[in-house]
C-alpha cells in the first residue's frame, strides 16, 4: 500500500498543479514550489538526546520567522562553519567534527530551516544562506563546509556577500545546476510547463533570478576564494560532473573526485583530505 501510494501521490499532484494553473498561474506557482521545498524526513524527535549535539553551546537565529539551531564547539585554531544538505541535520557532520575539534578548530554548525532542531515548515535556500551569513558576520567564519545542498549554499553565499572573512570553502557532492534538481522534480511530480512557468516566476520573486540563471556555475565565476570540490563518481544523487563544473568555474580550486564513497562523504578519507585542505589555508 505505502509503495501504491508512493507512486500515485506524485502524479495527482500533478495532475492538480495543472488543473489549479488553468485557473491562477500564481497559485499554481505557489502550490509547486510550496510542495518542492517542504521538508519531510529531517528534524529530531522530541526528546531525542544525541551526545554530539549535547556537548555542543547552543545559539539560536532569528530568520524569517524560525529559529535556526546552531551549535558551537570551542577551539583555538580558525572558525569553521558547517552547512549540511537536504532532510539531513548537524549530526551529520559527526566523524568531521571529531576528527577537526581533536586537530583544535573553532567549530560552528546550523541546522537548516524545517530540519534538525530548527522550526519551520519549508527549507527555502535564501533562509538558509541568511542563517549562514548572520554566523559567518558575528563569528569572523574562516572557512565554510558544505555538503549536497549545503555546498549549494556556500556558493549562493559567496556570490551575494562578497566582503566576508571567509578565506576557503569545500563543498561534498555538490549540486551546480538548480535546474537540474527541479527536472528530478518535475519527473517524479509531473506537471507541465505552464506549471513549470509559474514556478520559474516564483522562483524570480525569491532570489531575482530564473531557474535556470540560479547555478553554482555562474556563482563560481564571481567567488575568489580557495575551494576544494570533493565528490564521488559513483555519487547516484548528484552527479559527479557537476562538480566538475564548478571547478572549472572557479578560479581558485583543487578538485578531487573519490571512488566508492557515494553521496553521504562521511568517510575517513574524505575527512583528511579537508584536514590537509585546512590546514594549508
Amino acid at each position: 500500500m505505502r509503495q501504491f501510494l508512493v507512486f500515485v501521490v506524485p502524479k495527482i499532484l500533478g495532475t492538480y498543479f495543472n488543473l489549479v494553473a488553468l485557473l491562477s498561474m500564481e497559485k499554481a506557482g505557489l502550490l509547486a514550489m510550496q510542495t518542492f521545498a517542504k521538508v519531510r524526513r529531517s528534524q529530531l524527535r522530541d526528546g531525542k538526546k544525541i551526545p554530539l549535539l549535547e556537548q555542543a553551546k547552543s545559539e539560536i537565529l532569528e530568520v524569517s520567522g524560525m529559529q535556526i539551531q546552531s551549535y558551537h564547539w570551542p577551539g583555538d585554531k580558525d572558525s569553521v562553519l558547517l552547512l549540511h544538505g537536504w532532510e539531513s541535520n548537524t549530526n551529520r557532520w559527526r566523524n568531521l567534527i571529531q576528527s577537526m575539534h581533536q586537530e583544535g578548530y573553532n567549530i560552528y554548525a546550523i541546522d537548516a530551516p524545517a530540519h534538525g532542531n530548527s522550526t519551520g515548515t519549508y527549507h527555502l535556500l535564501p533562509d538558509y544562506v541568511e542563517a549562514a551569513y548572520q554566523l559567518t558576520q558575528k563569528h569572523h567564519i574562516k572557512h565554510l563546509i558544505g555538503h549536497s545542498m549545503g555546498g549549494m549554499a556556500i556558493l549562493y553565499l559567496l556570490y551575494k556577500h562578497q566582503n566576508t572573512s571567509v578565506r576557503s570553502f569545500v563543498t561534498l557532492g555538490a549540486p551546480a545546476d538548480f535546474s537540474l534538481i527541479v527536472s528530478g522534480y518535475q519527473r517524479r511530480v509531473p506537471f507541465n510547463h505552464r506549471v513549470y512557468r509559474a514556478l520559474d516566476a516564483q522562483m524570480n520573486k525569491l532570489v531575482d533570478m530564473d531557474i535556470v540563471s540560479f547555478s553554482s556555475i555562474r556563482f563560481a565565476q564571481h567567488i575568489p576564494q580557495k575551494a576544494l570540490i570533493i565528490h564521488d563518481r559513483s555519487d547516484q544523487t548528484i552527479p559527479h560532473t557537476q562538480s566538475i563544473a564548478v571547478h572549472n568555474a572557479l578560479s581558485n580550486s583543487e578538485l578531487v573526485l573519490t571512488e566508492k564513497n557515494g553521496h553521504s562523504m562521511h568517510q575517513a578519507e574524505v575527512c583528511e583530505k579537508i584536514s590537509l585542505f585546512l590546514a594549508s589555508n
